[in-house]
């Protein structure tokens, strides 16, 4: 028998969605207490392994892809499989809500998936919410860049609808009604997303059974750290020996080493880029509109969208959107290769292994 809920958490990506994620884990017992079912993500923190089955589809990013383990007939195959433990778990513990959260699936859905989502959310629960947290523009932008050169040598494009283009789908055909949460301090019930979606989306849970999970590994670098990473992924820097395989190794190693070198702040946004994120967009007021949502930190502007979106489209280097301080950077890659080098050194390696 189906639960009587179930709680789709979208994300988006930026929104506290790892930190919401985490504590539900941690607050596995007081969940249980409250019959809420926050089934095992495995080896992420969000559900983005189940999804294939959830909509049909597979990520078009092959980050993304990768994440699933990079095979397409795998991915189908596992997110089968935590289908059907999810289903054996609903028909064990007859749970009264189910959430699932991945802010990867933040896009836009077609017909043919939005029809597999609906078949799939209503064996799972009788009803389903949809619930999403909206950074604003800018702030988007900036956090989104830095997250994507960790992981890729170029940001990704944004679309200049992105609000619009993935919640009138889901409002028009998704699985049950949604709502919108602007993601400011100021909005959220005790200021932070955790709390926000717990007296939101699950007020049954005990307070006082809440845990919080570990902190996010996701560290904020500053913007000479994001111009090496950059570098580092496109293989446009030569490398300390023994890191052209092991790019992942070395940025662990970069992001301790912005931390240690002195100057370190966090990125921001030239003035005129800050512009362009905000001018391009075209939903903001549908946005208004529909959800009552309005970016207090977005500002009017001269140009166009269209203006707006010719300059956008040409942004391709860090240096392009933050200001970079070119002696720290220097600073900064000295004292990477430097812990690089150490850290291959045998004795080092053997007396890390023998916890000395």
């Amino acid at each position: 028998m189906p639960a009587r809920r179930l709680v789709l958490h979208l994300g988006h990506a930026k929104t506290g969605s790892t930190a919401i994620q985490r504590a539900l884990r941690a607050s596995d017992q007081a969940l249980a207490r409250a019959g809420v079912l926050f089934p095992d993500p495995e080896r992420h923190d969000n559900h983005q392994l189940i999804f294939p089955h959830l909509t049909g589809e597979l990520p078009e990013d092959p980050v993304q892809m990768e994440a699933l383990g990079g095979d397409a007939q795998a991915a189908r195959d596992n997110a089968a499989r935590l289908w059907d433990l999810l289903m054996y778990r609903i028909a064990d513990e007859a749970p009264d809500t189910v959430v699932i959260s991945s802010e990867n699936h933040f896009r836009p859905f077609g017909e043919e998936a939005l029809a597999t989502l609906r078949a799939r959310c209503a064996e799972i629960a009788a009803e389903t919410e949809v619930i999403a947290y909206l950074r604003s523009p800018a702030s988007f932008f900036l956090s989104n860049a830095q997250q994507d050169v960790k992981k890729r040598p170029e940001f990704r494009y944004l679309s200049p609808s992105r609000f619009r283009d993935t919640l009138e789908p889901l409002l028009e055909a998704g699985p049950g009604p949604v709502t919108a949460v602007r993601f400011a301090r100021d909005v959220l019930a005790g200021g932070d997303a955790v709390s926000d979606f717990f007296a939101c989306c699950l007020p049954e849970v005990e307070v006082d059974g809440i845990k919080r999970g570990a902190a996010e590994e996701n560290t904020t670098v500053s913007a000479e750290a994001m111009a090496l990473l950059q570098e580092v992924f496109r293989g446009t820097r030569d490398l300390p020996s023994g890191y052209d395989s092991n790019r992942k190794a070395l940025r662990k190693i970069l992001v301790a080493c912005d931390a240690a070198v002195p100057g370190q702040t966090r990125p921001r946004l030239h003035d005129h880029v800050r512009a362009l994120a905000e001018a391009r967009c075209t939903d903001l007021e549908w946005l208004a509109e529909t959800f009552d949502i309005r970016f207090p930190d977005v500002s009017q502007h001269d140009l166009s969208p269209e203006e707006a979106e010719a300059q956008y489209v040409q942004l391709r280097d860090i240096a392009d959107l933050c200001p970079i301080d070119p002696e720290r950077q220097d600073a900064l890659w000295e004292a990477v290769a430097h812990s690089a080098r150490a850290a291959r050194n045998p004795a080092r390696k053997l007396a890390r292994r023998l916890g000395l």
